[in-house]
């Protein structure tokens, strides 16, 4: 009898089981790609597609209703990535402008792309809102040739004019080009196969990233490495690192300790002798009338510095409107970190070997 009872059950749960698997939503397939072919010569940036091998094409899907069309063709050579495009319009005017975007979906969750724009006269300026650098927007060259109809151009973007991409997973991203009222993307991505660079192309940069950088960007007077979150985790300079490049390199605006009111040195050093610098960056919550804006706060980011290089070994809160602003950070011969703040706490950390852990949730 036992066992009749049993067998029901079982057979009652079978079709429940059947149907969750049904539910279950089958795995994405993986996203086609075509890789972009290395170029024997670099092309002479004149405007002049005989140079520039059509290996690989990218083209609009087709449309009746589009007064506009473009072919475009992709290579790479050394550390450049090179864009031939020609374009033509019914009616070519000065106010028509070529838009590339550049996008590596899989360098995490804060990148974003870079919009270059491109018209009879040259490169213009990109979109504000785009985010795109002036630096990166410098780098970038380009030569243009306009005949009747047909506008044709070369663009040449460099590594470090490249939008955010990945460390260590493959370089594939999203080229839009955008001309009149036609695209080869559509909600940001490329309509059919992705394109890839291959590994020489970041290989040649010789960059070497500790492990938990997911992303790579260029600077000025260096590169950046990034981990999950927005606030770089790597640098690597041009130059050996001082404390006024290294803010330079980190963030854009680098906030001053005393302006900001906070007691935080600029430098400290750990048992081994070893340097670490701070960084302040963000926007103190404390206005000059006494108020606290709770959307406001300052970071602290120590950086262990080693000649060129200098890795992130804490990010922490030095102003907030809960913690107050940071009255004391003093490292003891030990490698233990503490943080006085003017609202009472007191945060501990201990040192990992690589970086600082907290140690207990604070006291006052």
């Amino acid at each position: 009898m036992r066992s009749l009872v049993v067998s029901a059950i079982l057979a009652a749960l079978v079709p429940v089981a059947a149907s969750a698997q049904e539910k279950e939503p089958a795995p994405a397939k993986p996203r086609p790609v075509k890789a972009v072919p290395s170029l024997a010569r670099a092309p002479k940036l004149d405007g002049n597609l005989e140079d520039f091998p059509a290996t690989l094409t990218v083209k609009p899907p087709a449309s009746v209703d589009a007064s506009a069309s473009f072919t475009a063709r992709a290579g790479w050579r050394k550390d450049t990535l090179y864009v031939g495009v020609e374009a033509t319009d019914d009616q070519l005017q000065a106010g028509d402008v070529l838009t590339l975007t550049l996008f590596f979906p899989d360098a995490g969750p804060t990148a974003s792309g870079h919009v270059f724009r491109f018209a009879f006269d040259g490169k213009r300026a990109s979109p504000p809102e785009s985010g795109t650098s002036e630096f990166a927007q410098k780098l970038v060259d380009a030569g243009v040739q306009r005949k009747d109809h047909t506008l044709a151009l070369e663009v040449a973007i460099p590594a470090r004019a490249l939008p955010r991409f990945p460390a260590e997973r493959p370089l594939v991203f999203d080229l839009c080009l955008t001309y009149g009222n036609v695209s080869n993307c559509q909600g940001g991505g490329m309509v059919g196969e992705a394109l890839r660079l291959p590994d020489d192309f970041r290989k040649g940069l010789k960059l070497k990233p500790p492990r938990g950088v997911v992303a790579l960007e260029g600077q000025p007077d260096g590169w950046l490495g990034y981990g999950v979150l927005h606030y770089p985790a790597w640098v690597e300079a041009d130059a050996p690192l001082t404390p006024g490049l290294l803010k330079a390199l980190v963030t854009p605006h680098a906030v001053d300790a005393e302006t900001a009111g906070v007691n935080v040195p600029e430098a400290l050093s750990l048992p081994n002798g070893k340097p670490l610098i701070a960084v302040l960056s963000g926007e103190s919550p404390y206005t000059a009338n006494g108020t606290c804006d709770s959307d406001k706060e300052l970071r602290l980011g120590l950086y262990l510095v080693k000649g060129k290089t200098a890795q992130r070994v804490l990010e922490w809160p030095a102003a907030t409107c809960a913690l107050g602003r940071a009255t004391s950070v003093v490292l003891d011969e030990e490698g233990a970190l503490s943080i006085g703040y003017s609202n009472g706490p007191t945060i501990n950390f201990a040192w990992s070997g690589d970086h600082f852990e907290r140690t207990e949730l604070g006291k006052r």
